[in-house]
């Protein structure tokens, strides 16, 4: 995922630089990223044309609307056709990723992903939004845009008006039967196994030789037999593995990184419910839970997820020394802060921050019949932690 981000960086500088020169110098720009950054803005939802999430400021949640034009049938088709001819981006699209190609129009057939400044509009259902000019909300939802795209590329991808699921689908289309050639390394100098027997599925089955069974042949294979890779995307992938290795033995890699949280990194990508099954199957862990643990990977990583697993244990005195905090801060409403197991909980408000494996606390919100769900904003202040949860309740409704 590290490698992905990096790659997909463009893209979401290039949101932020039309963005930005959307808003035309309003103040709402600035307030609007301390709200981002606050954990504001609510789950975010994508149709054509617009971007829309819940935005939570003063007491009040607005819903909050980024209107941007759809791409073409003809922009479309043109973006396909030039994907289908780079092998990065049709082993990104094969393995259900969605590639760094679209990042960079110069390489997309001069089909740009991003909108132009001039074509993003705003609307909130506050005052000002409902003139149609840039308000807080909406420059917080833009701000909370650019910062999901690395992760969630697929955001605008259905803004403009085509989900990845079916620009990949196009795209396996054009190159079936055919070979795309070979898969080059990333920015970083890996190459991803799931691209390459991806990649190999849509390559012509290799001719048999002729054998003379009489005599001895000997037989040179530079390449290993299709449908296995190619002995240059082998070399890239021992060259990632080693690379991999020294940093396991340097005790350089971020806790936690284990088995669950990989499989956490797969269903929070954006076709990741596909395997949910399987991955009940592999974990023992329900549904439900792994729905939320999604969520939870989303907030904060691989700790968000083992966070909404169960709390990491503390001291009494850690959870004792951050109640206090709480208080003292004036984080804590009208409610009692009580301690919950590992976590302080105030059902008053329905609100839960957890210590987290990272040392990070993580907010929480009730769901229904005492259950608990991740919110935006883990922080290392458990006052600042507890004050995203209460932003994240007043922006979701008690369910029943």
């Amino acid at each position: 995922m590290t490698g992905t981000a990096r790659s997909l960086a463009p893209l979401a500088g290039a949101w932020k630089q039309a963005f930005h020169l959307a808003t035309n110098g309003s103040g709402s720009y600035g307030k609007g990223l301390n709200l981002a950054r606050n954990g504001a803005v609510a789950q975010i939802h994508t149709q054509p044309g617009r971007i829309s999430a819940p935005v939570a400021a003063k007491k009040a949640t607005h819903q909050a609307v980024i209107h941007l034009p759809e791409l073409t049938a003809t922009q479309w088709e043109s973006l396909a056709a030039r994907l289908a001819d780079d092998p990065q981006a049709v082993a990104d699209l094969v393995a259900n990723r969605i590639p760094a190609t679209i990042a960079d129009s110069g390489h997309a057939g001069g089909i740009s992903i991003t909108p132009p400044s001039d074509g993003i509009t705003f609307s909130c259902s506050c005052p000002t939004g409902r003139t149609h000019r840039v308000c807080d909300h909406s420059a917080a939802l833009g701000h909370a845009v650019a910062e999901r795209l690395t992760n969630s590329p697929s955001l605008l991808l259905g803004a403009r008006g085509m989900t990845a699921r079916a620009l990949a689908a196009h795209v396996r289309d054009l190159v079936d039967g055919a070979d795309p050639g070979p898969l080059p390394a990333d920015t970083n100098g890996t190459v991803r196994a799931a691209q390459l027997y991806s990649l190999a599925a849509h390559r012509p089955p290799q001719t048999a030789p002729s054998l003379d069974l009489d005599t001895v042949t000997i037989l040179t294979y530079t390449d290993a037999p299709l449908p296995g890779p190619r002995a240059q995307d082998l070399a890239h992938m021992t060259a990632d593995a080693a690379a991999r290795a020294r940093t396991l033995l340097t005790d350089t890699t971020a806790a936690p990184h284990d088995e669950l949280a990989d499989i956490l990194r797969i269903l929070a990508s954006p076709d990741g419910a596909d395997h949910l099954a399987a991955a009940q199957r592999a974990t023992g862990i329900p549904e439900a839970t792994l729905r939320a643990m999604m969520i939870g990977y989303r907030h904060g990583g691989p700790a968000g997820a083992h966070a909404t697993l169960a709390a990491t244990p503390a001291t009494r005195d850690v959870l004792e020394q951050a109640r206090e905090t709480l208080h003292s801060s004036r984080a804590v409403g009208l409610g009692t802060i009580t301690l919950d197991g590992d976590a302080l909980t105030d059902t008053t408000a329905g609100v839960q921050i957890r210590p987290g494996p990272d040392g990070r606390w993580y907010p929480f919100t009730v769901w229904r019949a005492g259950e608990w769900r991740p919110a935006p904003g883990p922080c290392d202040d458990p006052a600042e932690a507890f004050r995203a949860a209460r932003r994240a309740r007043a922006a979701r409704p008690l369910r029943r």
